[in-house]
């Protein structure tokens, strides 16, 4: 019979490979995102109230109030005074003359995304309560989630030029499980570091030699030019900083850089062309920054991009297809939460970095990888805006920030006995 701590792993697993399989759209309003939401809960809710469950990570704990404060604070209905000045009038007109107004201009919208990122937030934390021979029992199940993508996509890449595919998803599908090709390429690149750490610290070298190029080579199919770059980088990252210690390390570095040698001729062919076109991300992010500047204070209400951008646009930049998004999640959290997101992400960007100076396993490390590289990407897209990475960027944060060690090493006679049944290079890892 199952242990408490054992539900508690398949929970949060099934919750991690449903939100891969059926959490790829980025539009408001999908059912799909709000049934996640309540397996998340329920998941969740399971963990939190176990006994065994260890103490939760404050730093998760800590910003679970902190955004919750902050989303609950835009759809309070505040003193008018307190909007004078600080915010432009044309959207002081949309509340007439009543003498209490909402940070938000879309109260519904704002609950919306509010569910979205707390449900991120719980399962991150709950996450962090597991033992780690629990977390580490979560790889599977985030394994093949990441397969069922990487197989939808090689089938839609080898079909003809419109791979578009409609089905009862809520959402077109235009790679792998997911609308958009570029969350697509963000869940396979995030997916190298801890394939990475698996086959050197599992032993499961041959799924690692195998899961890198085919990766690899659907980034390539994919034709996201920030996931090609990325996936490039960070799998020569990921090789350097986890195995760079191992003899064994240093003969796959070497074949991975003549590997990836190669494949960067084919990297080279998917930037031909103008990166930015007049009607492109540097134009919405100039926008953006107009509506910044008169929003700083108060923001326009998390998911309400949509109003608030418009009355900034140029008309000359008025075209049938709208901008929904600035292609920048830092800088559009900042539009829509004003300074108190602001000073949100500047603190989560100071724990990261301090979380550093503790002595991080090799599973950490890898999540450490994983978290700058969703980050970087989320510099140029919104990857974060789809359930599915949430989750996943949910699930690295419950990894990163855990309090104690996740990697137990071999003992010297289980290292022998690995290296006689012909594991590849896990003997002199055990040694880290």
């Amino acid at each position: 019979m199952p242990t408490s701590d054992t539900r508690q792993k398949i929970g949060l697993g099934v919750v991690l490979f449903f939100a891969l399989i059926f959490g790829g759209g980025a539009g408001p309003g999908l059912f799909t995102d709000s049934l996640l939401q309540a397996m998340i809960v329920v998941a969740v809710a399971f963990v939190l109230t176990a006994q065994t469950s260890l103490p939760a990570a404050p730093v998760l704990l800590t910003f679970l109030v902190l955004i919750s404060i902050a989303c609950v604070l835009q759809v309070l209905p505040l003193p008018a005074w307190l909007f004078t000045g600080s915010r432009p009038e044309i959207f002081m007109q949309s509340d007439g003359d009543s003498p209490f107004r909402f940070v938000s201009l879309g109260v519904g919208r704002t609950m919306e995304a509010t569910a979205f990122a707390i449900s991120a937030l719980l399962f991150a934390l709950a996450v962090s309560k597991l033992r780690g021979e629990q977390v580490r029992g979560l790889l599977p199940f985030f394994f093949i989630g990441v397969a069922c993508n990487m197989l939808a996509g090689a089938m839609q890449f080898s079909m003809a030029q419109d791979t578009s595919l409609q089905s009862w998803l809520p959402y077109t599908i235009a790679a792998g499980l997911f609308a958009n090709v570029n969350h697509f390429s963000t869940l396979l690149f995030a997916s190298i570091p801890l394939i990475v750490y698996y086959g050197l610290f599992v032993g499961r070298g041959v799924l690692m030699s195998l899961a890198i190029p085919a990766i690899l080579l659907i980034l390539l199919a994919a034709g996201s030019r920030a996931g090609v770059l990325i996936g490039l980088a960070i799998t020569m990252l990921s090789f350097l900083f986890l195995a760079w210690r191992s003899r064994a390390g240093t003969v796959t570095s070497g074949a991975l850089f003549v590997g990836l040698g190669i494949y960067s001729f084919g990297v080279t062919t998917k930037f031909v062309g103008d990166l930015d076109p007049a009607f492109g991300r540097i134009e919405f992010m100039r926008t953006t920054l107009e509506g910044l500047k008169e929003n700083w204070v108060w923001g326009i209400g998390y998911g309400n991009f949509l109003d608030g951008y418009g009355p900034y646009e140029r008309e000359e930049m008025i075209y049938r297809p709208y901008v929904n998004h600035v292609h920048n999640d830092f800088l559009e959290v900042a539009f829509e939460g004003g300074i108190l997101a602001m000073t949100l992400m500047a603190l989560y960007v100071l724990l990261f970095v301090l979380r550093m100076r503790h002595r991080l396993d090799p599973l950490q490390r890898a999540a450490f990888l994983s978290i700058v590289f969703v980050l970087l990407h989320s510099t140029v897209d919104y990857p974060l805006r789809t359930m599915a990475i949430a989750v996943t960027f949910a699930f690295l944060n419950g990894i990163y920030f855990h309090r104690i060690p996740l990697f137990k090493p071999l003992l010297r006679s289980e290292a022998l006995e690995v290296r006689h049944n012909g594991g590849t290079i896990l003997a002199p890892i055990a040694r880290l």
